[in-house]
């Protein structure tokens, strides 16, 4: 268990830039303590049943630091009750598109897709998806999204796909749930690794002392990685899914993510750290 005042430092450097979106989106200190305050009861409680022990509120007070008063108003309002969040519609048809080789073209990319008619066709493509919405509402909502847009070829429309992947634009609700959801369970497996679970894939690689140019072209071999992994991945839990639809012991969730950075430093970057620089494979 690593020490409590290396993780509360630690904790500063992870929550920088989540302090820049708070501050970006209008939300102060006050808003953010008032949130925290109940995330703290709720990951108590969890703490607690995770242990085997009672989840009382003088348990949950005790673990958390949160009075008494204020566990029992939290308990009493149902305020720590769970919403599940199912993976969006637009999600899953942009899934189908990518896994299914009816929809792909010769380099395993979604391909445009006549908007009507039998399949390979966009309202087959939906039809696959769900029978309970409309080809035209998961349409409309795709081009709401920018992810796709409409082409006359050849005498009709073609329903064309974002070649950039399932990416809502800035802003938008649907981004924020994929920014929940990733980062969310990105340090779930960084925590899970620190706490010595069992191990989990969390590992990066790290070039310092490269130049801007260099920089780019590691971030467009990033993209064309992830694109080939992406690929796979979604073929493969697409094939795991089917299988295991059915089965009573289908409840697990899994996800595999990849992520690039790259920043100017030159205020940390003096003559003598030259010997700090290089390339490191980072592994929890």
């Amino acid at each position: 268990m690593p020490p409590a005042d290396e993780v509360l430092r630690t904790l500063g450097t992870v929550l920088a830039p989540l302090l820049r979106l708070l501050l970006a989106s209008g939300l102060d200190y006050a808003r953010l303590v008032a949130e925290l305050k109940l995330l703290f009861i709720d990951q108590a409680r969890l703490e607690l049943m995770r242990r085997g022990q009672a989840d009382t509120n003088s348990a949950i007070s005790l673990l958390s630091g949160v009075h008494r008063k204020d566990v029992r108003e939290w308990r009493e309002n149902r305020l720590g009750a769970r919403i599940a969040q199912g993976v969006s519609l637009s999600s899953q048809v942009f899934a189908r598109w990518v896994q299914d080789p009816l929809y792909r073209d010769r380099r395993k990319r979604p391909k445009p897709l006549p908007r009507s008619g039998a399949a390979p066709s966009f309202d087959a493509l939906a039809r696959s998806v769900t029978q309970d919405v409309h080809p035209y509402t998961v349409l409309t909502e795709l081009i709401r999204l920018g992810l796709v847009k409409i082409e006359p070829r050849k005498g009709e429309e073609y329903v064309v796909p974002n070649r950039d992947g399932f990416v809502p634009p800035a802003g938008s609700r649907e981004l924020l749930e994929l920014f929940a959801g990733n980062l969310s369970d990105h340090a779930s497996a960084a925590v899970a690794n620190l706490l010595g679970n069992t191990p989990h894939l969390e590992q990066s690689v790290f070039a310092e002392g490269i130049t801007r140019e260099s920089a780019e072209h590691l971030g467009e071999l990033a993209r064309k990685l992830w694109s080939q992994a992406r690929s796979e991945m979604i073929a493969e839990a697409s094939r795991r899914y089917a299988a295991d639809r059915h089965r009573g012991d289908a409840t697990y969730r899994a996800r595999f993510g990849a992520y690039y950075w790259e920043q100017d430093c030159p205020s940390e970057q003096t003559a003598g750290d030259t010997a700090k620089k290089g390339v490191q494979d980072e592994t929890d």
